[in-house]
């Protein structure tokens, strides 16, 4: 049965929890009288929501003479919440198709939405919760072999890989991955592209999803502008590059949202000739009720070049610094700066300055 599939047009119920109780975060749980489910992240203040993540949790129905029933149990390690917080927003809303209604436990209103949770109800008197260790270890390995080509010898494959993940608190989690596969990562739907623009396909990948939300830069409509895609580390050219070993920390201490990521991409004859180290970092401050301000740092996109020359004819030498940053496949900003100096009577005089700005964007719509 597919996971995450569109629920909309059929009886389902759908809960959504806030465990910050900031009202600009939180979870959506939602099944249906089959027991498909759907989970996702609520981003962006309640406006969107990250379908791409699946968390670990459990639902099951029953179907009866006088309609249906519904458990779900989600455990606690699925959550990243406040420690110090012990009412956390709460709303269940239950779709009943063959009369075209929604009911809504709180703001039953049509201009709110479930998933904003600043809308919510309250989940009082919420003990401590115990995370135990908070250490998850997953090792796995890859093996396999074939011929590749007529009259060839066989070839086999063996690629050992490590994940760890360690909950730093019951709001901070770490991961580390080693000789990272994504062997079982779902494959993307197939798409026709008949334009000479790159198609932006989600990220499946469960190492950069956890955390997801807090990279999200920018508005959620209209997004020509993507400083950040975590799509793009690991794939050239839609060629998969082998990512050698990778660390991440991503939660939330009071009102600051944080995250930081580096990654270390392995070189591949043919699509990479030099190993690479991509990395980007996050600071999100929440301000008032509904608004924020931060900051986003990329490396590995961020391509700097500098050489100097020296004119014996002119006794001159001249400094070129090339920038160049792809903030968007195809869209680059080049910055070339020149600067220029002459010996002139046993003192070094400024010759010429120059510096060239040229933003390369394309416009799609």
């Amino acid at each position: 049965m597919i996971r995450d599939a569109g629920l909309q047009a059929e009886d389902h119920v759908r809960i959504v929890l806030g465990p910050f109780r900031d009202g600009r975060s939180g979870y959506v749980f939602a099944v249906n009288p089959r027991g498909a489910r759907y989970d996702s992240l609520i981003t962006s203040g309640g406006d969107a929501e990250s379908v791409e993540w699946d968390g670990i949790w459990e639902a099951a129905t029953a179907s009866t003479p006088n309609g249906w029933s519904a458990e779900i149990r989600i455990p606690i390690r699925t959550l990243i919440f406040k420690p110090d917080v012990h009412e956390w927003h709460f709303n269940v809303e239950r779709r009943i198709q063959r009369l075209l209604e929604t009911d809504r436990w709180a703001s039953a209103s049509r201009q709110y939405r479930l998933r904003q949770t600043s809308r919510a109800g309250l989940l009082t008197n919420l003990p401590e919760f115990a995370l135990g260790r908070g250490l998850e270890i997953r090792p796995g390995i890859t093996s396999g072999g074939g011929i590749p080509a007529p009259s060839a010898s066989a070839e086999a494959r063996f690629r050992p890989s490590l994940d760890v993940t360690q909950r730093v608190g019951s709001n901070v989690t770490a991961s580390l991955t080693m000789n990272t596969d994504f062997a079982e990562t779902e494959v993307d739907t197939r798409q026709t592209n008949l334009t000479r623009f790159p198609l932006f396909f989600p990220e499946k990948r469960s190492f950069f999803l956890e955390g997801s939300d807090t990279f999200q830069f920018g508005p959620t409509v209209n997004r020509d502008v993507i400083p950040f895609f975590s799509r793009r580390i690991g794939l050239v050219r839609g060629l998969e590059v082998p990512l050698m070993a990778g660390a991440k920390i991503d939660g939330r201490i009071a009102d600051t949202n944080f995250a930081g990521l580096v990654i270390g991409a392995n070189d591949k004859p043919g699509v990479v000739p030099t190993r690479a180290t991509l990395g980007a970092a996050r600071v999100r401050q929440n301000i008032w009720q509904e608004s924020y301000v931060g900051a986003l740092m990329t490396a590995g996109d961020l391509t700097i070049a500098s050489y100097a020359q020296y004119d014996t004819d002119t006794d001159s030498v001249g400094v070129n610094t090339r920038l160049r940053w792809t903030f968007v496949p195809v869209d680059d900003l080049f910055v070339v700066y020149n600067h220029n100096v002459r010996s002139l009577l046993e003192r070094w005089e400024l010759e010429s300055n120059q510096l060239l700005v040229k933003l390369q964007y394309t416009m799609r719509r």
